[in-house]
């Protein structure tokens, strides 16, 4: 039996060579211009040697397959004035696409398949949301402005990359640190930054500084960044849009000849992130991790490992957009003081290792082993408004019944809930020729996950049963303790990946992939069924309430995927890239509307099953499902000219269909989208204007009686230019101030009080609205370097 209830606190051309990145041998002839020039008596027309021209290319690892798209720090930077959330870096990606949520909290979603199905690890650690409502997701804990490469592998996932999920994966990394030259004694460098954007009054800053010498380096990051709602194109303000948020960091780096090892530490603060799509709003946010990384190069191989720690305290309550607006007009009834107020607490902790080792055996073979550890715990508990045991008499007197709706106890969501994981697995790639490589592998995961007792609000049932469904609840409560609570689940994960190379113009891919993930806390041990409490449950912003099944048993998908990439092979002047995918998910965790209650206090009667405008109660249940689509990314240069600069075009189109297969279509799914961008370049200018389409969203799932959204365009324009030590980048986003509802924004919830889902729509949220998009907005950022 668990413990007792408790809480957890340039190019340079030369002679015809191409000097980049990928042409390490020739190096020294990227310097051979700066050298004649210093030399007054040399020159240069005059012994320069015409060459053939020639191309050196770097041969792609199959461990990173074609389907991976990589961000590095120059993009990143190039996107911090425009955006906030560190999620939204990835919205040029293909495949993937974005949940709504708060201004720094979007939730990725990679071919349909969100949330906990996407593997996110942030610097080598793996996060787990202590939120009921998944209000602080992995990607909210890092800014964008502490991101050196984000990748993204939105296919077919080597199972090295990490188990228990069965969607893609991605990684994000911190800059790698940089150390003194030889012959120098200290590297004094960073950076500052700030941004403004128009639309919300959005504003912050970052700083970053290093010291180094040969050996040892100390870095700190700090950013701030806040904004006050948004308004949409029609001059409405979106409620509940605001935010403000706070990270600093710290690392400590030190190198010896093939090792190296980095200390990291860092918290992050959100005193407040307001929610336009959730019931409830985040109140305070307070995270801490340290994090300790090796690095090494051996003889046989090398050895890379990772450990790591992180704690959050997280609370939420009814935000002041939605407080009380609704209550005063409605004569205060049950829901007036102290009954308007609804504090969520929770606490998690993340705990967790990877170890992994990569031996070349020979030319031909490498082989790839390792061992993970993640452990989660997550005490979630929401503290009563009050602790009387009498009713006062200034209670108003149509409020006396529901006096004990949230009193006189806390009331005990998960109870030190735990999930620990383990991992093992192994890789061979195998390159049999130039033209084909292979990768195998196997992975076995163990996951146990368990849960202390219980309670409800009022456990005594003071007022009597009936007062606010204490006795429904308390029910609830007794039948959830009576069980058994531990599970245990064994899975096994195996990829297969061949690629094929038959000459310099194209490049050909296959991939088939069983994946699996374990149901998380939230799905498998949320209990609680009055009204209320299904509400405060639901990480899918569309205003439905949820309750958790103890008997979910684990996803296993089946994708099958396939990559043809063409490309111009002299000099890259275009490339092209098609992904078709399909994935059988056995066991897809969904959920279906609960019923068999005639208790007043429960939404799961018999008008649950067929109501079709209004929100709705469902809990979670297993269901096979499929899903396919299609992503096509390409690029091309246009035109080049010494006067006017580089002009070239990208594109990025995906699209996804995702159905169960009793029938009906799988929750938000993103539907036909593409963003075709003209971009130039010019010395230090860099500018793009960029057009985005996307679909009527009409495939919708009725279990949660999606709602559906118009097909829009938008246009958005940007330009920067960068000094040696200074850039400077201004944009406008929404050019043509176009009103429109972003397919996964989910239902506007951000306006009124909404705690009892299917209330008088005087009194809560109607049903019906989806959250409208940002307005125009022009941003302005400035960074320096040193």
């Amino acid at each position: 039996m668990k413990k007792p209830i408790q809480k957890m606190h340039g190019a340079n051309a030369i002679g015809g060579y191409l000097c980049n990145s990928k042409m390490i041998a020739l190096i020294p002839l990227c310097f051979a211009p700066a050298v004649l020039a210093a030399d007054n008596n040399i020159n240069p027309s005059a012994s320069a040697i015409t060459l053939e021209p020639m191309t050196v290319t770097h041969k792609r690892s199959i461990a990173n397959p074609l389907n991976t798209t990589e961000i590095d720090d120059k993009k990143v930077r190039s996107k911090q004035a425009a955006v906030s959330d560190t999620a939204k870096l990835l919205e040029d990606t293909p495949g993937v696409s974005l949940y709504g949520s708060g201004g720094v909290s979007s939730l990725p979603v990679i071919h349909g398949l969100s949330d906990d199905r996407v593997k996110i690890n942030v610097n080598g650690m793996t996060i787990t949301s202590a939120c009921a409502n998944h209000m602080n997701p992995p990607l909210s804990y890092i800014d964008r402005s502490n991101i050196g490469k984000i990748t993204i592998m939105s296919g077919v996932t080597p199972v090295s990359m990490g188990g228990d999920s069965i969607g893609g994966t991605i990684a994000v990394e911190s800059l790698d640190p940089v150390f003194a030259e030889p012959g120098k004694d200290i590297l004094l460098d960073g950076s500052a930054s700030s941004f403004y954007r128009s639309n919300g009054d959005a504003f912050g800053g970052s700083i970053a500084a290093g010291i180094a010498n040969q050996n040892v380096r100390l870095d700190y990051t700090g950013s701030h960044t806040e904004s006050m709602n948004y308004n949409d194109a029609n001059g409405d303000n979106v409620q509940s849009s605001s935010y403000r948020n706070q990270n600093h960091a710290a690392s400590l780096s030190f190198k010896s000849d093939n090792h190296l090892v980095v200390i990291k530490g860092g918290q992050q603060h959100i005193p407040y992130q307001n929610f336009p799509n959730a019931r409830m709003d985040l109140t305070n946010n307070d995270s801490i991790f340290g994090n300790i990384t090796h690095k090494g190069k051996f003889d046989w191989g090398s050895l890379d490992s990772n450990f790591y720690f992180e704690s959050t305290k997280h609370s939420m309550d009814i935000g002041e957009d939605k407080h009380n607006r609704f209550l005063t007009a409605a004569g205060g009834g049950s829901f007036a003081p102290p009954n308007d107020y609804m504090p969520m607490e929770s606490r998690g902790r993340n705990l967790g290792y990877k170890i992994q080792a990569e031996i070349p055996v020979t030319e031909r073979d490498t082989f790839r082993i390792g061992n993970e550890f993640h452990s989660n715990r997550i005490n979630d508990f929401w503290p009563a408004v009050h602790n009387n045991t009498s009713i006062p008499a200034s209670q108003p007197a149509n409020a006396r019944a529901a006096y004990w709706m949230m009193a006189p106890e806390n009331f005990v969501n998960l109870n030190n809930a735990e999930r620990d994981r383990v991992g093992f697995f192994g890789e061979w790639e195998a390159r049999w020729s130039p033209k084909w490589n292979t990768l195998l592998g196997l992975r076995y995961d163990h996951t146990n996950t368990d849960t202390g007792a219980v309670q409800p609000y009022n456990p005594n049932l003071l007022g009597g049963a009936m007062a606010a469904g204490a006795g429904f609840s308390l029910s609830a409560a007794n039948a959830f303790n009576a069980k058994d609570r531990e599970r245990n689940t064994d899975t096994f994960d195996v990829t297969a990946l061949v690629q094929y190379t038959p000459n310099d113009l194209s490049d050909y891919e296959l991939g088939y992939a069983r994946k699996n993930r374990a149901p998380n806390l939230y799905e498998r041990y949320t209990w609680g069924a009055r009204k209320m409490d299904m509400a405060m449950n639901g990480a899918f912003g569309d205003g439905n309430g949820y309750v958790g099944n103890m008997d979910l048993t684990e996803e296993t998908a089946h994708t099958v995927s396939f990559t043809a990439a063409f490309h111009e092979p002299k000099n890259s002047l275009w490339e092209v890239k098609a992904t078709p995918y399909f994935t059988y998910v056995n066991n897809f965790i969904d959920a279906d509307r609960c019923s068999g209650s005639t208790n007043g206090a429960s939404g799961c009667d018999a008008s649950n099953q067929t109501a079709t405008e209004r929100f709705v109660y469902l809990q979670y249940a297993n269901h096979d499902a499929r899903l396919w689509g299609m992503d096509v990314s390409g690029r091309a240069d246009l035109f080049s000219d010494k006067t006017y600069g580089d002009f070239s075009t990208h594109t990025v189109m995906s699209y996804v269909r995702g159905q169960r297969m009793d029938g009906g279509n799988l929750y938000h799914m993103m539907p036909f989208n593409m963003k075709l961008s003209l971009d130039h370049k010019r010395n230090g200018w860099d500018s793009a204007v960029e057009m985005q389409f996307v679909d009527s969203k009409d495939d919708v799932q009725g279990i949660r009686n999606e709602t559906t959204t118009p097909s829009y365009i938008l246009l958005n324009a940007r330009t920067g230019y960068e000094w040696k030590m200074l850039r400077l980048d201004v944009g406008l986003d929404n050019v043509l101030d176009k009103q429109y509802y972003q397919p996964l924004a989910g239902s506007y919830l951000g306006d009124r009080y909404g705690m009892n889902p299917t209330a008088d729509a005087n009194v809560t949220v109607p049903w019906g609205r989806n959250v409208a998009g940002m307005g125009r907005s022009a941003f302005v950022g400035l960074t320096v370097k040193y």
